[in-house]
C-alpha cells in the first residue's frame, strides 16, 4: 500500500505531537474521507500504523456510565461510553415520562464515526434496555430506520417490536415508526391502554423533545469543532510560529471551515434552535482566517487514473486538458455567478480575487468555489465539486432522472413544465468528484427563497404575492407525484432530489407567470 503525500506527512505530524486518539481520528476523518477512499483499504486507518489496534483497545476499556438530569438545563437522562481516559466516543440521550407505568423515551443514540461497526451500539442500547428492566418501566423508541434497511434489524434481534403489535394499526398514523420494548419485569393487564396514553403524550411533547435535542446536539457539535481546531492549531504549530504554510495545512483548515459552514447553515432551519450553543464560541485567530484556502486535492496516487462516466458524445469533444487534467482544468474556471456570491460582491464592494481567504469563506458563509461555469461550443454548463462520499447517490440519481425523463413528458402542457437535467459527465480526479449539468436560468429552491425572505427589494414584494408559496408548492407537488409514481422502490432516489427555480440572475428576480387570477411558474427543472 502506498501513502499519498497529505497522509504521510499528517501521520508523522500525529507521531511527533502525541495528539490524543479522539483527536487525531477526528482530524482524520474530516479532512481525509476522499484520501482514505482512494487506498481502497479494508479500514480507513489502516494507513495509520496503530491506530486500528488503538481504536480496538480503546472499545475494550471503554466504560458505560449513566448520568441523571442536571440543574444547567439539561433535560435528558444520559448513558455515555467514555474511554478510559474519560474522554466520550458514544451516548444515549432518554426521557422520563412519568405514568402508570413508567416509560423511558429514547431520544437520541450517536457513536462517533471512527468507532462505528465495533459494537458500541449495540452495547449502548443493551445498557438502556437493563436500565428501563431495573426500573420496571417501558422503553419506547422512535425507529425512522425503513424496515428493509439491514441495521433495522438491530432493534428487532433485540426483542423490540413496533406499536402496531400492542394497539393495533387503526390508532397509530403512517408516518409513525415507534418501536416497545416491554420488560418481563412489567405486569399490567392495560398496557393498550397505557401506550395509547404515553404515544398522545408524546405526540405533545415531540416539539419540545427535539427542540432540547437539538440544543444538545449542538452543544455537542460546537465542542467537536473546537477539539478538531485546536489539534490543527498543534499539528502545524511550527508553521504557525513561522508565519508561514503549506498546501496540506491550508487544505485542512479550509476543511474545517466548510464543515463548519455548512453546520452553520444546517442549525438554522434546526426545530426550536435559539442559538443557545452560540458558533461565536469557535473563534479563528486572524493568522489562520488570513490563510489562502485550498477547497479541492492536489495529490495523485501513483496508481490514480482519471475516471470519466456518462454522455460520451459530449465526452468526445471536451477539451484535452480537461480530459488529461480535470481537477486543474475545473478549477481554474471563474465562479457560477449566483446571488449568494452576488449579494458578497456587493457587499465587499470587488469581485473576489483567487484564491480566496478562509476569512472571505466565514463572510460568505458557503463555497463559491464548488460550483464553475463552464462555456463550450455555444452551450453554457455548470461544474460543481462534491464530496466523494456522495458518489454513489450522484450514480443513483442520474439513474433514477433517466428513468423519470420519460415519465414526466406526459406534463409538459401543464404549468409549470417539468424539466429533467441530470449529470451529463462525472469526473474523478485527485481525489475529487465533479458532475457536469447545464446551466439552467433558475437557482436553487433553497437560495431562491432566502432571497426572497432577505433581499430588501424582494422581501415586500413577496410579502404582497406570496412568491415563495407559489414555490413550496409547486415542488410538494411535483414531489408527491414522484412519490405516487415511483413510490417505494425510488424513495431514497427521490428524497436526494433537488429543485431549480426560474430567476432572473442578473437582475436577481424570480421568474413568474401573472394573469388575472394568480400567478404561477413556467418550469421549474430537477436534478
Amino acid at each position: 500500500m502506498t501513502l499519498s503525500e497529505p497522509l504521510a506527512e499528517i501521520r508523522e505530524r500525529i507521531e511527533r505531537t502525541g495528539i490524543g486518539l479522539k483527536d487525531a481520528l477526528s482530524v482524520i476523518d474530516m479532512t481525509f474521507e476522499d484520501q482514505l477512499k482512494r487506498l481502497e483499504i479494508s479500514s480507513p486507518y489502516d494507513a495509520f500504523e496503530g491506530l486500528n489496534k488503538l481504536i480496538d483497545l480503546t472499545v475494550q476499556g471503554a466504560r458505560i456510565e449513566r448520568f441523571r438530569p442536571k440543574d444547567n438545563g439539561r433535560p435528558f437522562h444520559t448513558i455515555e461510553v467514555r474511554t478510559e481516559g474519560g474522554e466520550i466516543i458514544g451516548y444515549l440521550n432518554m426521557l422520563y415520562l412519568k405514568r402508570f407505568v413508567p416509560c423511558y423515551y429514547l431520544v437520541y443514540v450517536e457513536v462517533m464515526p471512527s468507532f462505528r461497526g465495533l459494537g458500541l451500539g449495540n452495547s449502548i442500547l443493551k445498557a438502556f434496555m437493563k436500565f428501563v428492566k431495573d426500573r420496571k418501566a417501558l422503553g419506547v423508541l422512535d425507529n425512522i430506520i425503513p424496515p428493509e434497511e439491514p441495521t433495522y434489524e438491530i432493534y428487532t434481534k433485540l426483542g423490540w417490536k413496533t406499536i402496531k403489535n400492542f394497539i393495533g394499526s387503526g390508532m397509530v398514523d403512517k408516518q409513525d415508526n415507534y418501536m416497545v420494548f416491554v420488560p418481563n419485569s412489567i405486569q399490567t393487564h392495560d398496557l393498550r391502554e397505557e401506550l395509547v396514553r404515553i404515544l398522545f403524550s408524546l405526540r405533545k411533547k415531540r416539539p419540545v423533545i427535539d427542540m432540547q435535542d437539538n440544543e444538545n446536539m449542538v452543544r455537542r457539535t460546537v465542542e467537536e469543532f473546537r477539539s478538531v481546531y485546536q489539534a490543527l492549531m498543534q499539528l502545524f504549530n511550527a508553521e504557525i510560529l513561522l508565519r508561514t504554510s503549506n498546501p496540506l495545512m491550508r487544505f485542512m483548515f479550509t476543511r474545517l471551515t466548510t464543515k463548519l459552514i455548512g453546520f452553520r447553515r444546517r442549525i438554522a432551519t434546526l426545530i426550536g434552535y435559539t442559538g443557545g450553543e452560540s458558533l461565536e464560541q469557535i473563534s479563528f485567530s486572524d493568522q489562520i482566517k488570513e490563510l489562502h484556502i485550498q477547497p479541492y486535492s492536489l495529490w495523485k496516487l501513483q496508481e490514480d487514473h482519471v475516471g470519466i462516466w456518462g454522455d460520451g458524445e459530449i465526452l468526445q469533444n471536451l477539451p484535452g486538458k480537461l480530459k488529461d487534467e480535470p481537477t486543474f482544468f475545473i478549477e481554474g474556471l471563474p465562479f457560477y455567478k449566483r446571488p449568494y456570491l452576488c449579494d458578497w460582491i456587493e457587499k465587499m464592494g470587488a469581485h473576489p480575487t483567487q484564491p480566496l481567504k478562509i476569512s472571505d469563506l466565514l463572510d460568505l458563509d458557503f463555497d463559491p468555489t464548488r460550483l464553475r461555469e463552464f462555456h463550450h461550443e455555444g452551450m453554457d454548463y455548470i461544474f460543481e465539486r462534491i464530496s466523494s462520499h456522495f458518489l454513489p447517490s450522484l450514480v443513483r440519481k442520474r439513474r433514477f432522472l433517466k428513468k423519470a425523463e420519460k415519465w414526466v413528458s406526459q406534463f409538459q402542457f401543464r404549468r409549470p413544465v417539468i424539466r429533467i437535467n441530470p449529470p451529463l459527465l462525472i469526473f474523478r480526479d485527485r481525489g475529487n468528484i465533479y458532475a457536469l449539468r447545464r446551466k439552467v436560468e433558475g437557482i436553487h429552491l433553497q437560495e431562491a427563497l432566502d432571497q426572497l425572505r432577505t433581499s430588501p427589494y424582494l422581501k415586500e414584494m413577496n410579502r404582497s404575492v406570496g412568491v415563495d408559496r407559489v414555490m413550496i408548492k409547486a415542488t410538494k407537488d411535483i414531489r408527491e407525484r414522484l412519490e405516487k409514481r415511483f413510490n417505494p422502490g425510488f424513495r431514497r432516489e427521490i428524497e436526494e432530489l433537488t429543485y431549480f427555480l426560474p430567476w432572473d440572475i442578473e437582475k436577481n428576480i424570480p421568474r413568474v407567470h401573472v394573469d388575472i387570477s394568480a400567478i404561477s411558474l413556467d418550469t421549474v427543472w430537477i436534478a
